[in-house]
């Protein structure tokens, strides 16, 4: 139904703005993310000081496993447009710069990236706060529910607990979840889930990035677990075909270093 009211939304303005920025968000979940930076870009071929199209590539790049270039979005985003608001912050968390990532997200209405990094930084006890917090004083949907208290539970050594509430969330439509769910899983020692649902991810269209599986400190056991040299394989494959596909579409000097000055 949602596909179809974007189709009947093009018809009507093809050149609807926000119209192509909420798309990209129905694509991505819907694992089409290459789809999205094709359209994006050829977007952007017509309306290159677009400040918008530049805000959804930072999503659509970070899925494709391009974590710079969806920096590079972001800052040509807010150049456009100071005022912008991308997701940004969660592409410093897969590169490994948290500390980034906190002040990416902070002044934000927050949930979950900012505990998470400050977990990754080892200060449980803040992390801890900010989730208990936030779950006392805020309804969210079921599965940002789950993905909060999956992670106080890692944080408060209740691996059952973690586990159980992760089995039962419900990631059909959130592809990027199930990568701080696998998070998650590795932490805990349990590192055949870790793998299985970062398989389910890149099969639903999120590529996670090789420097977050070299990197991250929480998947550190998984670096060491019999199948992690294939999985490490087959994420520099994903990302090498996106990077082909982006090369195709995006020339930097033609995209991200235009005058800032906005056509009419």
């Amino acid at each position: 139904m949602a596909e179809a009211a974007f189709q009947r939304a093009f018809v009507l303005d093809p050149d609807l703005t926000s119209a192509h920025q909420f798309y990209t968000l129905l694509q991505v979940d819907m694992g089409r993310a290459d789809e999205a930076m094709t359209r994006l870009f050829r977007r952007l071929q017509c309306h290159p000081t677009e400040p918008e199209s530049f805000s959804s590539l930072v999503q659509v790049l970070r899925f494709r496993g391009l974590l710079g270039e969806s920096v590079s979005a972001h800052k040509r985003a807010v150049q456009l447009d100071p005022g912008m608001t991308t997701s940004v912050a969660h592409t410093h968390f897969l590169a490994g710069k948290y500390e980034t990532a906190i002040e990416a997200y902070s002044g934000r209405a927050g949930y979950y990236l900012d505990a998470a990094a400050w977990a990754a930084l080892d200060d449980r006890r803040q992390a801890t706060v900010l989730l208990r917090e936030r779950l006392r004083k805020t309804q969210f949907s079921k599965l940002i529910t789950a993905l909060m208290t999956s992670l106080l539970a890692v944080l408060e050594g209740k691996k059952t607990d973690a586990a159980r509430i992760m089995e039962e969330a419900d990631t059909s439509r959130e592809p990027e979840i199930l990568l701080y769910f696998a998070r998650h899983y590795c932490h805990l020692g349990l590192l055949d889930p870790s793998i299985r649902v970062l398989e389910i991810a890149a099969r639903s269209g999120f590529i996670c990035a090789p420097e977050t599986l070299k990197l991250d400190p929480w998947f550190g056991l998984l670096r060491k677990h019999k199948h992690f040299g294939s999985l490490l394989s087959t994420a520099h494959a994903f990302v090498e075909e996106a990077r082909s596909a982006f090369a195709t579409y995006a020339d930097s000097s033609k995209f991200f270093a235009k005058p800032l000055s906005r056509s009419v």
